[in-house]
């Protein structure tokens, strides 16, 4: 990925200087952009590296001031202004200290130095990063797809820069919904995200979302999870609502397991309704549930032993099923669920002994017990997938 610092490293572009906002110099660029006026807000989606030269408005110091505070908003990566020329002849010094003071990156051109030049070289160093990055994508797609990696593969792995043998961690994101347009932007973030935690590997589309992945420092071992809880702050302050499931590797040759049970603990994220990240290590007993690629089977359990309650979300089923999680959860405290419920005895009582009559369990029995217990963790999961017909 081209970054802010690299635009004047490329050749042909090193009259371009940076003169404030070096605070951004890690911001990703993903295009240039070229502005006729400040009223970029519904034109730019985040990454862009915004052009002004003059030509066809009449640019005042507030002007400037208020584009790039429209630009910071929306993650633009940095301005650059064409100076020299009779349109505008330099940048005022009030424009630099509120661009320094905002840490956005800012930029002067010479006017002669020609804009179709600078775009034909710096899109061309975008496109020619991107391909880089789609070489280790088809590399990932291969490990993913394959049960034992080839040694091919971490071969060229290795190649391309990468540490086989660095312990990482994967993280699978779902949006719950997305408008038009905010695909480019979500992706951008998704991707500075990872630029800014020193990731070697690209966003790469999967599961009906995208799976990200990052090294894990074994100083900052314990912190790896904050990472991912502030990736979701991020999306969420930004209106992208979404689900993420981690899981952790200790070697590349893992990325098919770990990308797996960040799926796993994703899917259980979404039938849990529960809007944070999740770790595939806080599954407990739902790995097994949620290893299983035959849901056709969890189906029959589950109907055998929760029989009429199955799949049933009325009023009537969901208090009866949350009264049921309830109870287990207080190891079968008649005393301690009717507390937690702030229900009468009796009326705990007469609840479970209808559970039984639906179920055609016994409470008492430790057998049906557990495989009551079972089945209604299975029930939500196995219904957020289709279940395949014999």
């Amino acid at each position: 990925m081209i970054k802010v610092h690299s635009l004047p490293l490329i050749s042909g572009l090193e009259e371009i200087t940076l003169k404030a906002g070096k605070q951004g110099s890690e911001n990703i660029i993903r295009w240039p952009y070229i502005a006729e006026n400040n009223d970029i807000e519904n034109w730019v989606y985040g990454g862009e590296l915004i052009f002004v030269t003059g030509l066809n408005w009449h640019w005042e110091t507030k002007d400037f001031i208020q584009l790039i505070r429209l630009a910071k908003n929306k993650d633009v990566s940095g301005l650059v202004i064409l100076t020299q020329s009779p349109y505008i002849t330099s940048i005022a010094d009030e424009v630099i200290a509120f661009a320094d003071k905002e840490g956005f990156p800012l930029f002067e051109q010479p006017y002669a130095l020609p804009m179709v030049k600078v775009t034909e070289l710096l899109s061309n160093s975008i496109i020619k990063s991107d391909l880089a990055h789609q070489s280790i994508r088809y590399l990932m797609e291969h490990l993913l797809a394959s049960t034992s990696p080839v040694e091919m593969t971490l071969i060229k792995a290795v190649e391309f820069g990468i540490d086989t043998t660095c312990a990482f961690s994967a993280a699978m994101v779902v949006p719950n919904k997305l408008q038009t347009g905010d695909l480019s932007r979500c992706q951008f973030l998704l991707n500075q995200f990872l630029s800014d935690n020193g990731s070697a590997f690209p966003l790469l589309e999967y599961h009906q979302g995208w799976l990200l992945t990052l090294p894990i420092e074994q100083s900052d071992k314990n912190n790896e999870s904050n990472k991912w809880n502030i990736l979701y702050k991020t999306l969420n302050k930004q209106d992208f609502r979404c689900h993420i499931g981690i899981s952790e590797g200790q070697s590349l040759d893992q990325l098919r397991r770990v990308a797996l049970e960040a799926i796993q603990a994703v899917d259980f994220s979404l039938y849990q309704a529960t809007n944070t990240v999740f770790d595939y290590r806080d599954l407990g007993i739902y790995q097994l549930f949620s290893g299983i690629e035959d849901y056709a089977q969890l189906a029959v359990f589950c109907q055998k032993n929760l029989g009429e309650l199955y799949n049933r979300f009325d009023k009537q089923a969901e208090l009866l099923k949350s009264t049921l999680n309830c109870y287990f959860k207080n190891l079968g405290s008649v005393r301690q669920t009717s507390t937690v419920l702030n229900i009468h005895r009796n009326t705990l009582t007469n609840r479970l002994s209808k559970i039984e009559t639906l179920t055609g369990n016994s409470l008492n029995d430790a057998q049906q017990r557990l495989c009551l217990q079972n089945a209604l963790a299975m029930e939500r999961l196995i219904l957020t997938k289709p279940i395949e017909s014999k």
